[in-house]
């Protein structure tokens, strides 16, 4: 990885922030050589950065390449408390014992007082299956060089509903769930599930026993996780998250686990093919130039694995302008760095846009003022959409057919 220079903002390493944080000295070792190292008293520094560092990057679920010595038993112990803690965060451990040279480079080294010995015989004695999936470094780098996979949703299921922006609307939630639930049915979520509405706790809930892994991240969940992990409300006075939502969920004693269930459950985008038709969905809407380096990237950094998920989550901002002011519909729509993808999303619609067609076709499942309910169904069988937008007052509801 270090020999590629482009991964480099990607790498956080104990030994950088051991030279950064402290005086880097030179010591000379017993064989004669010459070598740069930092005393031993920097040592409860440089892992509370590293500890500091490493949560900060999983709290807000963005991509980062850890390289520790995780043969150190307080490494390992650290590590494995971090993880515990990492809530809808994939661990990938990279095992580099995989490497066939390294295997035979330990087979006969040379280890005169058993030491490394030690090392080896606690590395190989790890289950580390049970921290996070495995792969080889080549693995790893193969899947950093991938581009956007659109996945196949299972051919029996021939109707797919998606919500957005459900902001604690359990009633509406639970009963369109209820009139559509069927065996060839399957039901996706993007995003802001919570605060605003009178019951956070019941979307929660319903959310948890649908068992449906076709969840998303929305910016509303950022607000749960750093609560829930720091016990920190940016804004509390203010905030739909410190006025409504945390007494609706303490009234109806939620638990952390069923938090920590919850956003474990969400990813930050969904990639998916159904009826022959690509779809694109995410929270906030992506932008075109964006999509289009992940679906061809030039480079290893252009890969939609090292996405940071501000972009999913919130959406990329341009200039000094809000990000809400920006027609992502339209633009995408018009977009000619591809053709044929259909994306899907909910956090912003100042335009109160619906659906969008142009080049590519755009669903927009909230709007400017959140008066709405909004869920899309798309027909595999057909190539039929519903789009169904119900005002949340009850006063009154309208759909939008045509074909995807």
């Amino acid at each position: 990885m270090y020999s590629n220079p482009s991964l480099e903002p990607y790498i956080l390493s104990e030994q950088r922030i051991r030279m950064a944080v402290s005086n880097p000295s030179l010591f000379l070792q017993e064989n004669g050589t010459i070598i740069t190292d930092v005393k031993q008293s920097s040592e409860a520094l440089v892992r509370k950065s590293l500890d500091l560092f490493m949560r900060q990057r999983v709290d807000t679920q963005d991509p980062i390449i850890l390289v520790v010595n995780l043969l150190s038993r307080k490494t390992l112990s650290w590590f494995r408390r971090l993880i515990k803690d990492a809530w809808g965060y994939e661990v990938v451990i990279v095992d580099a014992m995989a490497v066939p040279c390294q295997a035979s480079f330990w087979k006969n080294y040379d280890d005169p007082k058993g030491r490394d010995a030690k090392y080896i015989a606690r590395y190989m004695s790890v289950n580390w299956p049970s921290l996070g999936r495995v792969i080889s470094p080549a693995e790893l780098l193969n899947e950093l060089e991938r581009p956007i996979v659109f996945t196949k949703i299972r051919p029996e299921v021939k109707r797919l509903v998606i919500f957005s922006d459900v902001h604690g609307d359990s009633k509406k939630l639970r009963s369109t769930m209820a009139e559509f639930s069927t065996p060839e049915t399957t039901f996706a979520f993007l995003g802001d599930a919570i605060d605003r509405g009178t019951d956070s706790a019941g979307v929660i809930r319903t959310l948890l026993a649908s068992n449906n892994c076709l969840q998303l991240l929305g910016n509303h969940e950022h607000r749960l996780i750093a609560w829930y992990q720091q016990q920190r409300i940016s804004h509390p006075e203010v905030s739909d998250f410190a006025r409504m939502t945390l007494p609706q969920l303490e009234m109806a004693g939620v638990t952390k686990s069923e938090i920590k269930q919850f956003i474990s459950e969400m990813g930050t985008y969904l990639a998916l093919e159904f009826g022959r038709k690509k779809l694109l969905l995410s929270h906030a809407g992506l932008e075109p130039e964006q999509v289009a380096r992940w679906l061809h990237p030039a480079k290893l950094t252009d890969s939609v694995a090292l996405a940071p998920s501000d972009a999913f989550v919130h959406g990329l901002s341009s200039g000094k302008d809000s990000v809400y002011s920006r027609d992502i519909d339209k633009v995408w729509a018009n977009s000619t760095k591809f053709q044929g993808i259909t994306a899907i999303h909910g956090h912003r619609n100042q335009f109160d846009r619906d659906v969008m067609v142009g080049n590519n076709r755009s669903f927009n499942l909230t709007d400017s003022d959140d008066s709405t309910f909004r869920y899309l169904i798309l027909n595999s069988e057909n190539h039929e959409f519903e789009l169904h937008i119900e005002w949340r007052d009850g006063s009154r509801q309208q759909v939008l057919n045509g074909n995807f």
